[in-house]
């Protein structure tokens, strides 16, 4: 009780919506990029983090940004673009985060994955640099270690351009020493989603790493769905097609939330029953993250 007195009231936000899964495509690897954009996937993140060497991350950060000038802004329906920097607590984030300031316009660049966030501060710290590139830009918060995940509500209030934020259970058990298992991680998982609660942010979950484990990805993505959830990462071309059928509506669910919200605004807002169903505030507010949910680009 002590603890929730001292937290300051967390604002809801409308932050944009974002599809429930990204495939990763590797910086140093530009002549995936392409395939990677017109493969389907629902959003796209060049990597120039983890997936790119030291010893290739300046000619990888100049092939991306190379092509993403030359990228023209996205229609509807199309690809969500993202690009992830390195760590901005290294050398080769501070040089990313530098270029990408200075690349002049980058209108096809929807996001900018920021990895090991830690706190609000920092966040908007590198959003006002990078907007430099595209006003209208916005950032995916990586959540990736254990002062990261005490520090969650303070990172979902970094601003409205904030567009999801994601964990990264990987570097998360390097830093802790736990098993990177779900059952060793379901605490961790539970506690991001509780933290971020009311904020509106969307959580995506960390990507299945065995690439050829379609009925382990499936599992995984049941129960991250059932947490709350609103998606999952790909690092390969396999996984997004699972993932995005995961993470769609259910029709009946769908429904549901449909004649509950429909009858819940004719009563004006007040108590009603629907069928068995006994409808106030908090059902309505369900139904209706139901209907906003398959309302988003999957």
């Amino acid at each position: 009780m002590a603890r929730a007195a001292t937290l300051p009231r967390r604002a809801r936000v409308t932050h944009p919506v974002v599809p429930s899964t990204f495939l990763f495509c590797p910086g140093n690897r530009p002549d995936r990029y392409d395939k990677a954009l017109r493969g389907g996937a629902p959003g796209v993140i060049i990597d120039l983090e983890d997936a790119v060497p030291l010893a290739d991350k300046a000619a990888a950060r100049r092939d991306a940004l190379a092509w993403l000038a030359a990228l023209p802004p996205a229609g509807q329906g199309a690809p969500m673009v993202a690009l992830r920097v390195s760590s901005p607590q290294t050398p080769a984030g501070l040089e990313d985060l530098y270029a990408l300031a200075h690349a002049g316009a980058l209108p096809a660049l929807d996001l900018v994955a920021v990895p090991k966030a830690e706190d609000a501060a920092g966040l908007r710290m590198i959003h006002a640099h990078a907007a430099a590139a595209n006003p209208a830009l916005r950032l995916m918060a990586l959540v990736e270690s254990a002062q990261g995940v005490r520090r969650a509500a303070d990172i979902a209030q970094a601003g409205p351009w904030l567009a999801a934020m994601a964990f990264g259970a990987a570097d998360f058990s390097a830093e802790t020493g736990a098993d990177n298992t779900w059952d060793a991680l379901a605490y961790v998982r539970g506690r991001l989603l509780f933290e971020i609660a009311g904020s509106g942010v969307p959580m995506l979950d960390v990507p299945h790493i065995a690439i050829d484990d379609d009925g382990g990805l499936r599992g995984d993505c049941e129960r991250a769905r059932a947490m709350g959830f609103h998606g999952k990462l790909a690092i390969h071309p396999r996984q997004w097609p699972i993932i995005v059928r995961a993470f769609e509506p259910d029709p009946a669910r769908l429904a549901w939330a449909g004649e509950i919200t429909a009858a819940y605004e004719r009563a004006g807002r007040r108590a009603c029953a629907v069928g068995a169903t006994m409808v106030d505030e908090p059902v309505y507010q369900s139904a209706l993250r139901i209907l906003r949910r398959a309302a988003a680009p999957t």
